[in-house]
């Protein structure tokens, strides 16, 4: 008898600990660290046009935020810093300046589920009016690895991605 209350007393003490680790989960703050760019056979490359195929470390910044149910994305998708300067003409931009300024900006905040390494986003408001359409989705897979976190986008309501941009993302809280 002494001998099978040692044997529980040492499964439980083993097991207990493993299964009360918490799972792992994309809720969190995530800064982009970096892009890689597939090659297509059609020349695509960068969606926003800013980067050739390959692995980029030096771009603008972009903030993902995953919450319980929530996400919030913004990202910069300029090639180099936007514009800081006052307007040639005070209170009156011109189309140009204001392209340079709004122009390479994409935001949006919404909905998620995860299932398996798939998390589909849906965008309740977006920069895009398109973006924030009744059955607008984007499906993307993730990987997870402590606090490192890579995202693949895969579909959205329009279709399949080909050569989709793996952007890689360090937790900052």
């Amino acid at each position: 008898m002494a001998k099978r209350m040692l044997t529980l007393i040492v499964l439980v003490a083993v097991v207990l600990p493993v299964s009360a680790q918490p799972k792992q989960s994309i809720q969190g703050v995530w800064r982009v660290v970096e892009i890689t760019i597939t090659d297509s056979p059609a020349g695509r490359r960068d969606p926003f046009g800013a980067f050739p195929a390959g692995t980029h470390t030096n771009f603008q910044p972009e903030l993902v935020i995953f919450t319980g149910r929530h996400f919030s994305r913004t990202t910069d998708t300029a090639a180099k810093p936007r514009p800081t300067t006052p307007y040639k003409t005070p209170g009156k931009p011109t189309l140009e300046e204001l392209q340079a300024e709004w122009g390479p900006f994409v935001a949006n905040a919404g909905t998620y589920e995860v299932s398996g390494t798939t998390v589909t986003l849906h965008a309740i408001v977006a920069k895009s009016p398109r973006a924030q359409a009744e059955k607008n989705f984007t499906k993307l897979t993730f990987k997870l690895d402590g606090n490192n976190l890579w995202l693949t986008p895969l579909e959205t309501d329009t279709g399949q991605i080909p050569n989709p941009v793996v952007s890689k993302y360090v937790r900052i809280e």
